[in-house]
């Protein structure tokens, strides 16, 4: 039976390790999330005024991911959920002031019009991370590639708390999203080597695809 799983999370939580682990083991056909590195960039370099295009360029190629995995008869995991656009991010950029209220309005509009076509997935994961974890997984990564993720070397800095309020956001968010859901703390897990690569048969591994399943098979939570 086709299962649609959609992984949530802080930048460098691992989202897309996970994705690759069910695209491996189980033949998930994994939906990358569509990043652009010029709007990045912009964004980064200029949040105050960037803010609003970069959310309806994430808003519409996440839409656009979620509709190809509905029309798609085969089971696919996603590394972002929809409603991270809006309760995540949008909602970062409007406390910040970065959005005005009319701007989260309009976005929010966009939001509720596009989801009612969007089935709920089967599973959302959310793997928890602690900030300084992330930030070394972002610092690895930069070394690893370069001047491709050298947007996101200001998160790094010791007074930039964007991770941290991204944190923050997703405990508001995560026991307010009521469907089928599963938290994993990324501390607990060794799914990839220290040269980059997935313990595809790893006992960490193993023993996590059996909770997901686990996961998938109860009753969905109200």
């Amino acid at each position: 039976m086709k299962k649609i799983i959609g992984i949530m999370g802080n930048i460098s939580a691992g989202k897309t390790t996970l994705c690759r682990l069910l695209e491996k083991q189980w033949g998930y056909d994994f939906y990358p999330e569509e990043v652009d590195e010029l709007v990045l960039n912009y964004y980064y370099g200029d949040r105050r005024k960037h803010a609003y295009n970069t959310q309806v360029f994430f808003l519409s190629s996440r839409f656009r991911n979620w509709w190809h995995m509905t029309i798609s008869p085969h089971s696919a995991v996603t590394d972002r959920i929809k409603e991270e656009d809006i309760h995540i991010f949008t909602e970062k950029n409007y406390r910040d002031g970065f959005l005005s209220k009319s701007e989260k309005m309009i976005l929010k509009h966009q939001f509720d019009a596009m989801k009612h076509r969007i089935p709920e997935p089967d599973l959302v994961i959310y793997p928890h991370t602690e900030v300084d974890e992330l930030k070394a997984r972002i610092e690895k990564r930069l070394l690893a590639e370069g001047r491709v993720r050298e947007s996101e070397r200001g998160l790094l800095a010791v007074d930039d708390t964007y991770l941290e309020d991204l944190n923050g956001l997703y405990e508001e968010f995560y026991p307010q999203y009521k469907g089928n859901k599963l938290r994993i703390e990324s501390r607990d897990w060794k799914l990839v080597n220290d040269d980059g690569s997935i313990r595809y048969e790893s006992e960490s591994a193993r023993r996590l695809l059996e909770i997901i399943e686990d996961a998938l098979e109860r009753p969905r939570q109200n």
